[in-house]
């Protein structure tokens, strides 16, 4: 580090080099980070956000405890920052028209059809970041393939969101053995019974029957 030194009641000006932490006192040490003052300001700015706009939005909260799962579960979710998806749960509530109260399950309905349309794909409309100039996109950090493969998973989901519960199983009885070897032998009867009448022509050239007349 150069210092510069004006020495008073002279007529030179002395230039030397002295060591930061000599020039500093050794200050240095104490002084913190600034990248991470700016994510503790940040972080600050995110809980206020929440507090304000996320907090008191009906099913908002149990959907970003359900993406948070799924992030722990599903590894083609867990590039997605708690930060993104803290803003796709409310970005996607909100903009129910009428203002709406979803159930949690039509809410994650409709947060896996925003993501399914493409809403994370590059080219898309992205998820801007209320809390900084100029709404940056807060999911930047992702690839490409890794907007691909989000938006096929909430496609993958949403099939089977939007089916129809399976019918309730029915108990099956099953049928005694004796009681079918009962009806083969009562059909073997009736047609030995049918097959004792058998035509005899007559004199005449007329056909009748032998089957006794009951």
């Amino acid at each position: 580090m150069v210092v510069l030194e004006l020495i008073l009641g002279g007529v030179g000006l002395r230039i030397f080099d002295q060591p930061a932490q000599a020039a500093s006192g050794g200050l240095d040490r104490d002084v913190l980070s600034r990248g991470k003052c700016l994510q503790a300001l940040a972080a600050l700015r995110h809980t206020k956000w929440f507090q304000a706009r996320a907090l008191g939005l009906h099913s908002c909260v149990v959907i970003i405890r359900i993406l948070r799962d799924l992030c722990q579960r599903v590894p083609t979710w867990s590039p997605l920052s708690p930060w993104a998806m803290e803003l796709l749960a409310e970005k996607v509530i909100s903009s129910v028209p009428g203002q709406v109260q979803l159930s949690p399950g039509d809410a994650l309905r409709r947060v896996m059809e925003a993501v399914a349309s493409g809403l994370l794909l590059p080219g898309g409309p992205g998820l801007g970041d209320p809390c900084e100039k100029d709404s940056p996109d807060a999911s930047v950090a992702l690839t490409s393939q890794q907007r691909e493969d989000l938006t096929c998973s909430a496609q993958y989901a949403l099939r089977f969101l939007g089916m129809d519960p399976l019918p309730a199983p029915q108990k099956v009885f099953r049928r005694d053995r004796s009681a079918r070897k009962r009806r083969r032998s009562g059909g073997e009867q009736e047609g030995s019974e049918s097959d004792t009448g058998k035509m005899v022509k007559t004199e005449g050239g007329e056909a009748s029957s032998e089957n006794p007349v009951k």
